[in-house]
């Protein structure tokens, strides 16, 4: 079943800049309109290099991440949006609204300058403006507009396009209606932030933060017919078409379910597409055909999908995605299973395509021990440092924990997922999955000196047979999110190993590689610098066992990290530094890259989440004072509060009041008899409201079970 989208509507659409606005019908482009600055006053250089040089003056047309000074609002798939960018250091406001099918856009400077905004009419190619007026005109069957500009008739720029130009240091405005438009979006700014997700409290500026890095990277594929929201534009740009890299895109469509579930959808839908070309997800998928055929990407596809969609299930959705999600889980056993213990190994296929502008980066494409490196996501980790590639077999010689225990996570998402769509005999073969990996990497991959658990090398002539590996990081946590570890191991792993800070805790947190590695000092990507997907993958297992301080703590560190850096210069990083929090300390951490939101994500759960396990999750012991509003949960709204107590309401109704600090987890489905689980800092009470059909008791950590006191609709928990 082949994917497409046809979106309709104007926006940033364009992953040539964010200075680009396209109209799209039906995914086919209708007009682009893109804004420019000219200055006259940069001079020619003295002698010219050449004749194309003698020309004074610079129009600055292609703006990239750098020149961005500020991040503003942007809907999620579509208008109004808003930024700040400098042209050379003259600043500027960009504003864009969608009034009706209209787009307005005034770009405005913001102190004294020569420099002129200028308007370009880019698409579709070759059309020749109607003008009759000079502020005037109509463009490829396009009413057009200009306050402030206007096209060209006393002052001329060398420029092929149709364009408008302003009078120099004034802000300038362009209308552009295309027949038959439609109003797509909130279309005002002041609606956008009414209907945006917003934090108050300890999360105030965060999710607009969080949301902004994707909105402003949100792209369509007009080859693919795709929409996605890439990790970043620029790199977009630098390929030369739209790219996705997939677990991240997995990772983004999860935390942006909060606030715009159709974008999370599209997300979710544009990776799974590349399963019908390939057999799997791959690490690459880009535009103009570049795919990576050789290698896959971390298998977190079938959790996260579930993640977004176990409090109210679609099923007609979940059932056009899940033979997708099972047929790459089928690639995994097939391809990466030959260390001989039935665990798994990153590798890379002997399948050969040629990909030149790739070469710089990775001088043979597949088959080798560094594009198997690219396949776990982590691409330079010291994990990889003295695991050789086994050519025969097709995999590094090591299993390894991490893909073994996502994995055994995917067997048990699927096994949920089937369950849910009825496949009775799909569930029970995940389960049995489940339970045979588990029983593996507990008997393989526990270092029991050490307490914790590792990748373990093959049985080679190289190493002493299977040994335990001395390189340890986040991902040997991951046994908990997969709710594979004992409970008595996984108590000390978190005790001994992640609360250590010696190891991996301290101020900055949760760094790639243990502080005690000596590959901590390179502060060089997957070596020893902070990753926004380790701080929400460990979260999400440490919720799962109930270690709710140690999460509560993590939450705090992750937002106080992502902040200091949104508040000093606007980013949202790919990576950061452990020691001293920067995000800007090296050229390898791209400044606007979706993902550094997981961060934000990561304290967001604290005060509302769905776990996957079964659960919806609600309240903080810990946390500071905070607010959640307009959260989007399986198709409905909720604000939380959290003060001294917990506050939920739905669709702005009370749906849930705790006169205390609590955690309270109720359950999704199962069993009539299933408690809600509630952890509470002191005495209180619990009232749930509109609750209609079974009414489940309360237990408490300490054991003792409340029963319901029913009053109509509404029932009251007392302890």
């Amino acid at each position: 079943m082949r994917t497409t989208h046809k979106p309709t509507g104007w926006n940033t659409w364009d992953f040539q800049g964010f200075n680009r606005l396209v109209y799209l019908r039906g995914g086919d482009t209708v007009v682009t309109v893109q804004f420019a600055i000219w200055d006259e006053t940069v001079p020619a250089p003295v002698p010219p290099p050449d004749p194309e040089h003698r020309k004074i003056g610079k129009l600055y047309q292609q703006f990239r991440w750098e020149h961005v000074t500020q991040l503003g609002p942007h809907a999620p798939l579509g208008l109004p949006a808003r930024l700040e960018f400098k042209a050379g250091d003259v600043p500027y406001v960009a504003e864009a609204l969608d009034k009706g099918g209209t787009l307005h856009l005034t770009v405005t400077p913001l102190r004294e300058s020569k420099q002129r905004v200028v308007f370009l009419f880019l698409a579709p190619v070759g059309q020749t403006p109607a003008c009759p007026s000079p502020k005037k005109g109509t463009f490829a069957g396009c009413a057009v507009e200009f306050a402030g500009a206007t096209w060209p008739t006393d002052y001329f720029v060398n420029i092929a396009e149709p364009y408008a130009v302003a009078a120099a240091g004034r802000p300038a405005t362009v209308r552009v209606r295309p027949p038959g438009a439609r109003p797509r979006s909130p279309g005002t700014m002041a609606a956008l932030e009414q209907d945006a997700l917003t934090g108050r409290g300890a999360l105030a500026d965060a999710p607009g933060a969080m949301m902004q890095a994707v909105c402003w990277n949100t792209l369509y594929d007009t080859r693919r017919r795709l929409v996605s929201s890439p990790v970043s534009r620029d790199w977009c740009y630098d390929w030369r078409g739209v790219l996705v890299f997939c677990w991240d895109t997995y990772l983004v469509a999860t935390f942006m379910s909060y606030e715009a579930p159709e974008l999370s959808r599209l997300n979710f839908e544009t990776v799974s597409a590349a399963i019908d070309e390939l057999g799997h997800v791959p690490n690459y998928y880009m535009a103009h055909g570049a795919v990576s055929r050789d290698r896959s990407m971390p298998p977190l596809g079938a959790y996260l999908v579930w993640k977004t969609q176990a409090l109210a299930p679609d099923k007609a959705w979940l059932g056009r995605i899940y033979p997708r999600l099972v047929r790459w889980h089928g690639f995994w056993m097939k391809h990466r299973s030959g260390g001989g213990r039935g665990l798994l190994a990153w590798g890379s296929n002997p399948v050969h395509y040629e990909f030149p502008q790739l070469v710089p980066y990775n001088q043979i494409l597949q088959h080798t021990r560094q594009s198997a490196m690219y396949e776990s996501g982590l691409d330079n980790s010291p994990l990889f440092d003295d695991v050789q590639f086994d050519e025969q077999r097709n995999c590094l010689e090591s299993d390894d924990v991490m893909l073994s225990s996502l994995y055994a996570l995917d067997c048990d998402a699927l096994a949920r997922i089937a369950a849910c769509l009825g496949r009775t005999a799909d569930a029970a073969r995940f389960r049995r999955e489940h339970v045979t990996m588990a029983e593996r990497i507990n008997a393989h991959l526990w270092d029991e000196e050490h307490g914790l658990y590792v990748n373990r090398h093959w049985d080679t002539a190289r190493f002493e047979p299977g040994r335990l590996s001395r390189r340890w990081a986040p991902t040997s946590l991951f046994p908990l999110i997969a709710g594979v570890a004992p409970p008595d191991r996984a108590d000390r792993m978190v005790r001994e190993h992640l609360l250590n800070p010696a190891e991996f805790w301290g101020e900055w947190v949760i760094p790639s590689i243990a502080r005690s590695d000596p590959a901590y000092q390179d502060n060089d990507y997957w070596r020893g610098r902070i990753w926004g997907p380790f701080n929400f993958l460990v979260a999400e297992g440490l919720r799962r066992y109930r270690f709710d301080h140690a999460a509560a703590e993590l939450a705090q560190k992750s937002l106080a990290l992502f902040m200091k850096n949104w508040r000093a210069d606007g980013g949202v990083y790919e990576n950061y530094n452990a020691e001293t929090g920067q995000g800007a300390d090296v050229w390898n951490a791209a400044r606007l890259y979706h993902w550094g939101g997981l961060l934000v994500f990561v304290a967001l759960q604290e005060l509302v989440d769905v776990e996957p396990c079964g659960y919806l999750r609600v309240g903080s012991l810990e946390f500071p004072d905070a607010a959640l509003d307009n959260v989007r949960l399986g198709g409905e709204r909720y604000d939380v509060a959290l003060d001294t107590g917990v506050r939920l309401r739905r669709n702005g109704k009370p749906a849930l009041d705790c006169t205390t600090r609590a955690i309270i987890r109720l359950p999704l489905g199962g069993p009539a008899d299933q408690p809600l689980e509630v952890t509470a800092a002191a005495p209180g009470t619990l009232t749930l409201y509109g609750v209609r059909g079974r009414k489940r008791s309360v237990r408490l950590t300490d054991g003792r079970v409340v029963p319901p006191q029913v009053k109509g609709t509404k029932v009251v928990y007392g302890w």
